[in-house]
C-alpha cells in the first residue's frame, strides 16, 4: 500500500507523502516539530501545525483538515486523529479498497494540559514511531508525581535562594511547563522562542496565567525561568546568577545527551516510553506493523509478543 526510499513513506498510486524526510509536491505533516518540516510544495495538516509551519519554515500551499473530517483523493479516503504529542499533533488513517494503514506520527498516550488526546483508530497496516522502543526507556511515576517532582525542585531552589531554570524544548515540552506551572501561582518567565510558540497556543484557546516574555534581565526572587536547552550554552544566562537546571525530557535515562549535566532531570515527556509504544500497537489491532525512527530492535519485542512487526528501511 505504500513505498519507502530515501524521501520517506508515499502511498502507492497517489501523490500524497507521509512526513516526507525530503522537499516533495504533497505530504501529510503530522505535527509542528522542526525535524518534520521541509519546505514541501503542499502540506497536509491540522490547522495548528499549519501555523507552527508558518512560523518555522517557508510556508507552503496548504490544505487544512479537521481531526475527524474525511475526504476523498486518488481512490482513497483520508482521516487525520489527534496523537497527543503537541498541539494539533496528528496521526493519518488511509483506507482504499477495503485496506487501511495508519500512520502514527510521533504520539503518547497520556494526558496533556495543552494538546488534545489521542484517540487510537483501528488499521490493517501500522506505521508507528518507535523513540523510546528500549525497555530502558519506562516512566515509572505517574503524571501527577512527575508534577510534584517539578514543584518539589523549584521549591528547594526558592528555598536556597537559588533560580530555578527550566529547560524544554521550544515547542511542546515548555507550553506544557507553562501551563503547569503558571496554573498553579508560579510567575514563570519564558524566552522568546517559546513565547512565540505559546502565542500559537492561545489563539488555539489554551491560555497561559503568570507567564510573561523574559527580556534577558535578572530574574527576581521566586521566579521561574524557562528555556530551551541551547540556551545553556550561550551568553544568554549571564544574568542569572545563582541558579539550578531542571530537563524535561523522556531521555532523562540515557545517560547523555541533551540536559545531562544539569542538576536535574525529569521524565515529563511528549512521546510513549516503551510500554505505551506496545499498547497503542495492540489497540490499533493491525495485521501488520512497521516501525520508523527508533530502536531497530523493537519490533523485536513485537515478534516475540505474536506480532507481525518489522523496521522500516528505506531503498535508495
Amino acid at each position: 500500500m505504500f513505498d519507502y526510499d530515501c524521501k520517506g513513506i508515499k502511498i502507492k498510486g497517489a501523490g500524497l507523502w507521509l512526513d516526507a524526510l525530503r522537499k516533495v509536491d504533497y505530504s501529510f505533516v503530522s505535527h509542528g516539530h522542526s525535524d518534520h518540516l521541509k519546505n514541501h510544495q503542499k502540506i497536509l495538516a491540522t490547522p495548528a501545525t499549519i501555523c507552527f509551519h508558518a512560523l518555522r519554515s517557508r510556508q507552503a500551499d496548504v490544505h487544512a483538515l479537521e481531526f475527524g473530517e474525511a475526504f476523498e483523493m486518488d481512490g482513497m479516503r483520508v482521516q487525520l486523529f489527534p496523537a497527543g504529542h503537541i498541539l494539533g499533533s496528528a496521526m493519518i488513517r488511509v483506507e482504499r479498497d477495503g485496506v487501511s494503514l495508519l500512520y502514527s506520527g510521533d504520539f503518547k498516550l497520556r494526558p496533556s494540559d495543552t494538546c488534545e488526546p489521542i484517540e487510537i483508530p483501528q488499521a490493517d497496516i501500522l506505521i508507528t514511531e518507535s523513540t523510546y522502543g528500549h525497555p530502558q526507556y519506562v516512566v515509572q511515576q505517574s503524571r501527577e508525581m512527575l508534577i510534584e517532582e517539578l514543584i518539589g525542585f523549584i521549591e528547594s531552589c526558592f528555598a536556597a535562594n537559588y533560580t530555578p531554570v527550566v529547560m524544554a524544548y521550544a515547542l511542546g515540552k515548555s507550553q506544557e511547563a507553562m501551563k503547569i506551572l503558571g496554573d498553579r501561582g508560579y510567575e514563570v518567565l519564558v524566552h522568546p522562542s517559546i513565547w512565540q510558540m505559546a502565542q500559537v497556543y492561545e489563539k488555539f484557546g489554551i491560555s497561559f496565567v503568570n507567564c510573561s516574555l523574559w527580556a534577558g534581565a535578572q530574574v527576581g526572587p521566586r521566579q521561574v525561568l524557562m528555556v530551551p536547552p541551547h540556551v545553556t550554552f550561550t551568553r544568554a544566562l549571564q544574568f542569572v546568577g545563582r541558579r539550578r537546571t531542571v530537563f524535561l525530557s523522556g531521555w532523562t535515562n540515557a545517560g547523555h545527551g541533551p540536559g545531562w549535566r544539569t542538576d536535574h532531570r525529569i521524565a515529563l515527556s511528549d512521546h510513549a516510553d516503551f510500554y505505551e509504544l506496545i499498547e497503542f500497537v495492540r489497540r490499533v489491532g493491525a495485521k501488520k506493523i512497521y516501525t520508523t525512527h527508533g530502536f531497530a530492535t523493537f519490533p523485536n519485542h513485537l515478534c516475540d509478543l505474536g506480532w507481525d512487526a518489522e523496521m522500516l528501511v528505506a531503498q535508495e
